[in-house]
């Protein structure tokens, strides 16, 4: 869980540098693309069921739309749009998301996940305003900052209605399934907008981080928590991830220049402290029954 939580932080800043070329829509698809054929190798090696049952081929449809087409666009865009930093910090809130769709759903919340929800969101507005003396909030700094949030509350979302599908036929068999056919979506329709042939304006280090990205911080990653979540459980699992931040932002700042203000630091642990302490909430919840 400890590499699966660095090499999914690291993702950030390769992809940034791609992004100075390739259009977002086509360099998330493609890698998705990539990604999704790894998983389904890596489940037909392990020679594990592959096939889905008629009836769950409709909602894995619906999931990969939600969980890698949606997710991935707004994840792209985002990324072209705002310091790879930024948005290390503001998908965790994924698990304040994850709190408010949990008490949708009928589940008790303690006072606790609302001060964390608060306390999270309190910090991405610290991150974004970037500065602790003065107000910076403008349209352009927003921009981004609001495509990260709904790429974590798409994620929230995909993570939440998978769960049933996931006790049933595996972690891996959903994961890997989502991921081909979602970006068998987005990849189309990104050529819509953008073309193939900016594959062929990659540099030779740009088209190595392209392919790093799909296969490490995806294919590789998702096999990391597939283990993680059978063997530790989710409460275990999301301890790591909260090391995915400081990956990313300790990545951005040391290799790719993306500077590392007091602002960032400060806001980046508030998400972590909302996140965490939203996190207890859950699993205190997750005991009481419905």
């Amino acid at each position: 869980m400890l590499v699966t939580a660095l090499l999914m932080g690291s993702s950030y800043p390769f992809a940034k540098d791609v992004l100075v070329t390739m259009s977002p829509l086509l360099y998330s698809g493609s890698r998705y693309l990539i990604a999704g054929l790894f998983l389904v190798a890596v489940m037909a090696l392990k020679r594990q069921p592959m096939s889905l049952p008629q009836r769950d081929w409709l909602p894995i449809f619906l999931l990969s739309i939600l969980g890698v087409a949606l997710f991935q666009a707004c994840w792209g865009l985002a990324m072209a749009r705002s310091a790879p930093s930024l948005g290390s910090i503001v998908m965790t809130t994924t698990t304040a998301f994850s709190a408010i769709l949990a008490r949708l759903a009928g589940r008790r919340l303690p006072t606790l996940g609302w001060l964390g929800i608060v306390v999270a969101f309190a910090g991405v507005v610290l991150v974004v305003n970037n500065s602790l003396v003065r107000l910076t909030l403008a349209t352009a700094s927003l921009d981004g900052a609001l495509l990260w949030m709904a790429s974590a509350f798409a994620w929230a979302l995909y993570v939440d209605r998978c769960a049933p599908y996931t006790l049933r036929l595996g972690t891996l068999r959903v994961m890997a399934w989502t991921t081909l056919v979602g970006a068998a979506v987005l990849t189309p329709v990104s050529l819509l907008f953008d073309s193939i042939g900016e594959f062929a304006q990659l540099s030779d280090r740009q088209l190595g981080y392209w392919l790093y990205t799909a296969i490490f911080p995806v294919g590789v990653a998702f096999l990391g928590l597939t283990a993680g979540l059978e063997r530790l459980g989710v409460s275990r699992v999301m301890v790591y991830m909260y090391l995915i931040p400081v990956a990313g932002v300790g990545l951005s700042a040391a290799f790719f220049g993306d500077p590392l203000t007091p602002a960032r630091v400060l806001g980046g642990l508030t998400v972590l402290l909302g996140v965490a302490l939203t996190r207890v909430a859950l699993d205190r919840a997750a005991r009481v029954p419905v």
